[in-house]
């Protein structure tokens, strides 16, 4: 009780630096899951995007129909497939027609033996991709392969840019929380510096000393990352149930590679990691402030 007590004079005594120090953290957390939903929210979208991407097989004439639909049967059974649609000579020639519409002499020319048939096949990882164009090349029941490998490439390039400059800025703000800590301590300890000594003089032990500087730590710390995952929650829930971003278009969300879970766990993982952080930020900050400027 003595130390929380020792605490609540301090932030009484110095209400200035106490509200600078809380509302600091607050932005900075805030600014954090922030960030980590932007990563979030750009991986899920780039995921969608990602997928979006196929391989277009074209067969021979001389591969029927029957065959491509065992192939298929084949191919949904791979892991490494996600989709496999299957577009007809009938079904190619009807989308051609409809693209070309305005063209009755083209029209009149086409007939089911120009265009052949075709597997659309999307993988659940974007990476096999390249694999199974491969495979396919080499395949001598198939006339051509149709593989848009530049936007895959782009779309990967893009999600590593954007994982890499998240989480770069994350790291930045963890340490100008970090720093916050460590001067509010050392702003403490120097203003109650011969109130240490005297108690240190009659017998007070390294543990009394220190505690009331790790719990206010702890109370600027968890404070203000508290409500900024108080925040960060209201905002989310609200751009859930107005759906302005289509996150519930996207369905589940994407945390990394293809690992997806419902949003409103994310809204709660999140908050949980900025309040965990938050504890730890103030352990370890005010233990480091200890260390440095409490020569105990």
């Amino acid at each position: 009780m003595t130390n929380f007590k020792s605490v609540w004079e301090f932030l009484n005594k110095e209400k200035g630096i106490s509200i600078i120090s809380v509302v600091a953290i607050f932005v900075s957390f805030l600014l954090l899951g922030v960030i980590l939903s932007f990563l979030v929210f750009s991986n899920t979208a780039l995921n969608f995007l990602q997928k979006q991407v196929q391989v277009r097989v074209f067969f021979k004439d001389s591969f029927s129909e029957e065959q491509i639909l065992t192939l298929k049967s084949e191919l949904e059974k791979d892991p490494r497939i996600m989709e496999v649609g299957y577009t007809s000579k009938e079904e190619a020639l009807r989308i051609f027609k409809e693209f070309s519409k305005n063209d009755p002499v083209l029209q009149e020319s086409l007939s089911t033996n120009i265009l052949p048939a075709s597997l659309e096949i999307r993988a659940t990882d974007v990476s096999d991709l390249d694999q199974i164009y491969e495979e396919f090349s080499s395949n001598e029941n198939v006339e051509s392969v149709k593989y848009l490998k530049d936007i895959k490439d782009r779309f990967s390039y893009v999600s590593l840019i954007v994982t890499v400059v998240s989480l770069i800025i994350t790291f930045v703000f963890f340490l100008v929380s970090f720093g916050i800590i460590l001067s509010t301590i050392r702003i403490n300890i120097y203003s109650k510096k011969d109130e240490i000594e005297i108690v240190k003089l009659v017998g007070g032990s390294n543990d009394f000393v220190t505690k009331p500087f790790i719990h206010q730590g702890l109370v600027y710390s968890l404070t203000g990352s508290f409500f900024a995952g108080l925040v960060l929650a209201v905002t989310l829930l609200i751009i859930y149930f107005t759906n302005v971003l289509g996150i519930k278009d996207l369905g589940n969300i994407v945390l990394f590679m293809n690992f997806r879970i419902p949003y409103i766990l994310f809204i709660i993982l999140l908050i949980v990691l900025i309040n965990v952080l938050g504890y730890l930020l103030g352990y370890i900050g005010s233990k480091t402030a200890i260390k440095n400027y409490l020569k105990i």
